[in-house]
C-alpha cells in the first residue's frame, strides 16, 4: 500500500481528478427513460462505452484492434490473454481501465488485481481507475457514487458496492486476498519486466512463475480473465515464456505498429510517416519495441566492423558490376523483404554500392532493376542476378514480363541455381570479411532506406533470430556471385540493350 508521504503520487492523482472532472459533463435535462436506454446501449456496446464515459482517454478514433479484442475479452471469460501490441498502441488503457470498468458496470467484476515491476508502480496503474472513479461525474450519474470512504487509499480500495481493487508489486503475494466471500476475478499483468532483469534467464523464470503461481490462482476460480499488457520485446518477457508454455493454454493478441504491407495498424492516430518516422530515428528499438520481433542486436556482424567509403567511379571497378536480388517465394506483398544489393569489385574489396529492401510485390521489384541500369548508364555493365529455384522463377516470370514490355527491352537477368549450404552457417562467413574490413559501404548512400535496413538487418542477425535475414541473404549471394562471374571482361554496350538469346532460361 502506498502511504500517504508519497506526495508526487497524490499530487499526480489530484491532477488527474481534476482534468477528469472537468472533461465528464453530463446533460442535467436528460429524462429517467432516456437516460436508462442510453446506459443499456453504452453497456452493449464497448467502443460507444469508452468514447462517452472516457473521452479524455479517447483523443484517436479506435482501431480495428480496439474495437475487436478488448469487447472478445470481456465476452469470453477463463482465458488467460497475452496482448502483443506495439508502444504506445493503448494497451494499458485498454486493458487496465476500460475493460475492468465496462465489466464493472455490467456487474461481472467482483474485483481486481494489477501485477507491476513493484507496489508503486502498482499504484500508478490503478490511478486512473481511482480516480475515475472518485470524479467522473458521468460514471457517478448512471451509476451512482462509487467512492468508499475510510477504503481510498493509493494501491488498494473498494467502492461502495464492495468491488476492491489492489495492486502489487512482483516480491508481495496477492494470495488469499478477498473482500467478504469476494475473491477479485480479473487480473491484469503490466510493466512486470524490466529489460536489465531480463537478461537473467532465472529472473524472467521466476517473474513468469509469479503470475502463473501466485496471481493467477488468487483470482476467483469460476469465471476470471487474467490479462497480461506486454509487447513482445525479448524473449524472456513474461508474455513470451507463456506463450511458449505447451502446457498453459494461452490467448495471443499481437498488433505491430505496421501491417504486412508497410501500413500503420493504427492510421487514425499514426500515419504511414509517422511510422517511417519512428522506423528511422529508433533503429533496432523500433523492430524490438513496435514490431514484437525480439532479438540480439550485434550477436554475429558488430556496427564496428562496418566501413564506409567513397566509391570508385564505376569503370573502375573490376570486371562487371553485380545487383544481386532475393525475391522472396510470393510476388504478392508479405512480411518478406524483396532485397536487391548492387555490388562492385576491387581487388579484396567488395563495395556495397545500393540496396533497395521493400515489403512489395514483383512490378516495384523488376522496375528497380531497371532504374539500376538508368543509374550505372551506358559506359558501364551491371549483371543482374537472381537467387532461384523453379517456383521462384515461375512465380515472378510474367510480372518481369510485363516489365518489360512496359520498358520496351528484356532484362538481362541470370539465375542462382546453386544448391545452398545452412543460411546461418552460409551468411554468418561473411562476419571475418567485415572485421577485416573488406566489406565497404557506400558513404553517398549511408542514409538510404535500403541502407539502413540492410545495415539492421545484419545487426540483428544470429541463430534462431526472428529479424528479417533478407538482405544479409541478398549480400551473400551477390558476394558469391561477383567472385565467381564478375572477372569477366566488361562489355562496352550498356547492360539494357539486349541481345535476344534463346538459350536463355525464362
Amino acid at each position: 500500500m502506498i502511504k500517504a508521504s508519497d506526495k508526487k503520487l497524490i499530487i499526480d492523482f489530484e491532477e488527474l481528478v481534476d482534468v477528469i472532472k472537468s472533461s465528464t459533463s453530463i446533460n442535467p435535462f436528460e429524462g429517467a427513460g432516456d437516460r436508462k436506454k442510453r446506459i443499456n446501449g453504452l453497456l452493449n456496446d464497448y467502443e460507444a462505452f469508452c468514447t462517452y464515459y472516457f473521452p479524455e482517454y479517447c483523443f484517436a478514433p479506435f482501431a480495428w484492434f480496439h474495437k475487436q479484442y478488448p469487447a472478445y475479452v470481456a465476452n469470453n471469460p477463463n482465458n488467460i490473454y497475452l496482448w502483443q501490441w506495439s508502444r504506445e498502441f493503448a494497451k494499458s488503457t485498454h486493458g487496465s481501465l476500460f475493460v475492468p470498468l465496462y465489466l464493472k458496470f455490467k456487474d461481472e467484476l467482483t474485483g481486481m488485481i494489477i501485477g507491476s515491476h513493484d507496489e508503486n508502480m502498482a499504484a500508478q496503474k490503478l490511478m486512473d481507475i481511482q480516480a475515475n472513479l472518485e470524479s467522473n461525474q458521468r460514471i457517478i450519474n448512471d451509476f451512482g457514487e462509487q467512492m468508499s470512504w475510510g477504503n481510498w487509499e493509493a494501491g488498494q480500495f473498494k467502492t461502495k458496492d464492495d468491488v476492491p481493487f489492489y495492486g502489487f508489486g512482483k516480491k508481495q503475494s496477492p494470495r488469499g486476498y478477498k473482500f467478504k466471500w469476494k475473491r477479485p476475478n480479473y487480473g491484469a499483468v503490466d510493466d512486470l519486466n524490466d529489460s536489465r532483469q531480463l537478461k537473467n534467464d532465472d529472473i524472467a523464470l521466476e517473474d513468469k512463475r509469479w503470475v502463473m503461481e501466485e496471481l493467477k490462482p488468487a483470482l476467483w476460480i469460476k469465471k476470471w480473465w487474467l490479462i497480461v499488457l506486454q509487447n513482445k520485446f525479448n524473449d524472456n518477457t513474461v508474455t513470451a515464456l507463456i506463450e511458449e508454455d505447451e502446457d498453459v493454454k494461452s490467448n495471443v493478441c499481437r498488433v505491430h505498429m505496421e501491417d504486412e504491407y508497410g501500413h500503420s495498424n493504427w492510421p487514425e492516430n499514426f500515419t504511414d510517416e509517422d511510422c517511417k518516422t519512428l522506423r528511422e530515428s529508433e533503429g533496432a528499438a523500433y523492430i524490438r519495441e513496435r514490431m514484437n520481433t525480439p532479438f540480439e542486436e550485434g550477436t554475429t556482424f558488430k556496427s564496428e566492423w562496418f566501413t564506409y567509403i567513397e566509391p570508385l567511379e564505376l569503370n573502375k571497378y573490376d570486371g562487371v558490376l553485380v545487383n544481386y536480388l532475393d525475391p522472396s517465394y510470393t510476388a504478392k506483398k508479405t512480411s518478406d523483404y524483396k532485397f536487391w544489393i548492387l555490388l562492385g569489385k576491387t581487388g579484396v574489396y567488395y563495395d556495397v554500392l545500393k540496396a533497395w529492401g521493400e515489403r512489395t510485390d514483383s512490378k516495384d521489384m523488376w522496375e528497380y532493376a531497371f532504374e539500376v541500369d538508368e543509374w550505372v548508364g551506358e559506359k558501364n555493365t551491371v549483371k543482374h542476378a537472381m537467387e532461384a529455384n523453379f517456383i521462384q522463377e515461375d512465380v515472378h516470370k510474367k510480372e518481369l514480363e510485363r516489365v518489360e514490355e512496359e520498358q520496351g527491352r528484356p532484362l538481362r537477368i541470370f539465375f542462382d541455381y546453386r544448391d545452398k549450404p545452412e543460411k546461418f552457417e552460409r551468411i554468418s562467413t561473411l562476419a571475418t570479411l567485415f572485421k577485416r574490413g573488406f566489406i565497404r559501404f557506400n558513404s553517398q548512400e549511408k542514409e538510404s532506406p535500403g541502407m539502413k535496413l540492410l545495415r539492421k538487418q545484419l545487426l540483428g542477425f544470429g541463430d534462431g533470430s526472428k529479424i528479417n535475414d533478407d538482405g544479409p541473404d541478398a549480400l551473400e549471394g551477390g558476394i558469391w556471385y561477383i567472385d565467381k562471374y564478375g572477372k569477366r571482361l566488361r562489355n562496352k554496350a550498356r547492360s539494357g540493350k539486349y541481345k535476344k538469346n534463346d538459350k536463355r532460361r525464362m
